[in-house]
């Protein structure tokens, strides 16, 4: 009886140490992935909300600063499926997100508007030059990880998150572990100090300059604040402290065109907090509860199993041994 309880002991040991084991190191890195399409329940399409104040706008029909102007940005980012079947994208996990981003002062007037295609790796989030990706429709350099999320399982590190006003990565500079909403984020802050980004031809005298009209070089400067859910890579907020400004023949700032702060909405965090929690928690369920519960479970087993069988063993070896030596007194 116990030799029996002990092999099945002993099976089920066995049993649960592959289980465990198939779910970290087979199932978690199928799953733990950026879809290939990040709308599925919204029709195809995710939309973000962000919301904030510029200090400083260019009002271009009026070529004078406006102060104090209530700023709503709206960004929408579509999952190109078929493009991440192709031969290139699929050998190397590629998944493909078209994105369009628009700035809206409080007469719902556009002020900046973007597109962008990315190519990135589903688990580590490195952009991929590959199946047409550009930056408002021009074929640039992609490097560093996509700015729409952060690798899964992200580190407390630094990445180089790709920034499309300059076209390459700038480093994401970790900070610290904080909670938001009580979930666990890692902080990061990406800092661009003023670089120029073009040049924008302008009446010479709105930029100090005796010609009637002058190509004034355009600057750009960003302080970038993200908290990333750290097992799924998601940003669930962000807040930008943005300055783009005309320099004039002095090489001074003589226009701003924009000098804004724009953050996450409140109900963009929380749905996103909400979000992030719900996968986090189905991954930790997968990568780390279910495979410790099993290797600790089946080594008890194991241990049980083989004592049991052992014992077993023994037991019925004296039994023989006992018989045998009545035969020998009778003799």
């Amino acid at each position: 009886m116990r030799r029996g309880i002990g092999i099945v002991l002993v099976g089920l040991g066995v049993f649960l140490l592959v289980l465990g084991a198939l779910l970290k190191f087979s199932v978690v890195p199928a799953v733990a992935k950026a879809p290939l399409s990040p709308g599925e329940d919204t029709g195809g399409v995710t939309q973000t909300d962000q919301s904030g104040v510029a200090a400083k706008l260019f009002d271009p029909a009026t070529l004078t600063e406006r102060t104090d102007v209530p700023l709503t940005v709206t960004r929408y980012t579509r999952g190109d499926v078929p493009a991440s079947q192709t031969d290139e994208a699929k050998s190397a996990d590629l998944a493909v997100y078209d994105t369009f981003q628009r700035v809206e002062d409080n007469a719902g007037v556009v002020v900046l508007a973007d597109t962008a295609r990315f190519a990135f790796d589903r688990v580590s989030s490195q952009l991929s030059n590959c199946c047409g990706a550009n930056v408002d429709g021009e074929n640039v350099e992609m490097s560093g990880i996509v700015p729409l999320k952060f690798p899964m399982f992200t580190q407390q590190q630094n990445y180089p998150y790709f920034d499309t006003s300059l076209n390459e990565g700038v480093d994401a500079v970790f900070q610290a572990s904080e909670s938001l909403e009580g979930i666990t984020v890692y902080k990061f802050i990406v800092t661009v100090t003023p670089t120029q980004t073009g040049t924008l031809e302008v009446p010479g005298d709105l930029v100090g300059s005796p010609l009637p009209n002058f190509v004034a070089p355009r600057f750009y400067s960003n302080v970038l604040t993200l908290w990333v859910e750290p097992s799924t890579g998601a940003i669930v907020k962000g807040e930008s402290a943005q300055v783009q400004t005309l320099r004039g023949p002095d090489n001074t700032d003589q226009i701003t065109i924009i000098d804004a702060v724009i953050g996450t909405t409140p109900e963009e965090v929380t749905s996103g907090v909400n979000y992030a929690q719900s996968q986090a928690a189905l991954l930790t369920l997968l990568n780390t509860t279910i495979p410790l519960v099993a290797l600790l479970v089946g080594v008890l087993f194991l241990i049980l199993g083989i004592v049991l069988v052992a014992m077993g063993g023994s037991r019925k070896s004296g039994a023989h041994a006992g018989q045998g030596g009545s035969a020998s007194a009778s003799a």
